[in-house]
């Protein structure tokens, strides 16, 4: 096991890593950088509750704090703690202090779930048995930060200024930032999550499956042939991991992506609610109001006029 970093040991490394991410995020918003699937945000003011998709993807907050809400569990994570979110979830998202003096600063990494199964092949000292309680993990783990996975992190983002570097050494590095991941304090719940002969790694497949066919107008007898379970089963098993019912996250996914449609593409919300699966226009007005507290119109004035 890797020994425990000081407190001041992981405080100088988010220190550096916070200049880094500043670095690039100066100003508001989610910005990429040079290397795929890693992204930077900086956010100046304090935000409240709102749904927030994400991919599956490791996040830290290296300066300020976040909450993140699934149902009803609350994972909070700072520059002691990171976030592991193993498959695309509807989330919602709070920050409760931010400001230009002192913005809330963070990372995220596209979490190659195809590299974590190799490597976890690959890794000598098998991680320790659940035990055979048979609960299934949460779809979201939080654990500390550990100098290591900050050394990596500072190494990756200083190589974003060569590029010629970054792409010779960048894969090894990110290779190194899931290994220490799966060697943390959730990385039995995370091997559980991406193993093919878990019953999680199908919770997973059927999240994919969900993200493929979301404008599908699916029933919950579909999603259950799909697969291959009762609808007591996967109902019952899919609010374990991820505490919502498959339907519940069809329909989030859902909105979200009309949302995006209506802003990026500028499609009307009948058009939106339309291409997403949804056949009566009331109910998806309806819909996204409740999820998003605005009707799909008024949502789009007040952004417009924000921008």
């Amino acid at each position: 096991m890797n020994r425990k970093a000081r407190p001041n040991e992981t405080g100088v490394r988010s220190g550096e890593l916070a200049r880094l991410v500043g670095s690039i995020a100066v100003e508001d918003g989610l910005f990429d950088t040079i290397w795929p699937g890693l992204l930077v945000s900086r956010t100046s003011s304090p935000l409240a509750r709102q749904p927030v998709p994400y991919k599956p993807s490791l996040c830290i907050v290296v300066q300020g704090q976040k909450q993140i809400f699934l149902g009803e569990r609350v994972y909070t994570y700072d520059p002691l703690h990171y976030l592991v979110v193993p498959m695309a979830l509807p989330l919602e998202m709070e920050i409760k202090k931010a400001s230009k003096e002192s913005p809330v600063l963070g990372l995220g990494l596209d979490l190659d779930l195809t590299l974590v199964s190799e490597l976890l092949l690959t890794i000598d000292d098998p991680l320790p048995p659940s035990g055979g309680s048979g609960h299934q993990p949460s779809a979201l783990l939080v654990s500390r930060t550990t100098a290591a996975l900050q050394d990596a992190l500072i190494r990756l983002f200083r190589l974003l200024t060569n590029p010629t570097d970054l792409r010779i050494l960048g894969p090894s590095i990110v290779r190194e930032i899931l290994y220490w991941v799966l060697q943390g304090e959730q990385g039995q719940q995370l091997r559980q999550l991406v193993l093919r002969d878990s019953s999680s790694h199908r919770i997973a497949g059927i999240v994919r499956f969900l993200n493929e066919k979301y404008n599908e107008r699916l029933s919950i007898n579909d999603i259950a042939q799909f697969a291959g379970m009762s609808t007591s089963a996967l109902h019952h098993k899919f609010r374990e991991v991820t505490s919502m019912s498959p339907l519940q996250y069809l329909k989030k996914i859902r909105l979200h992506h009309a949302r995006t449609m209506m802003v990026d593409r500028g499609l009307n919300a009948s058009e939106a609610g339309f291409q997403v699966g949804y056949a009566n226009p009331s109910q998806f007005s309806r819909e996204f109001k409740s999820m998003f507290g605005l009707p799909p119109g008024q949502l789009l004035k007040e952004m417009s006029a924000q921008g």
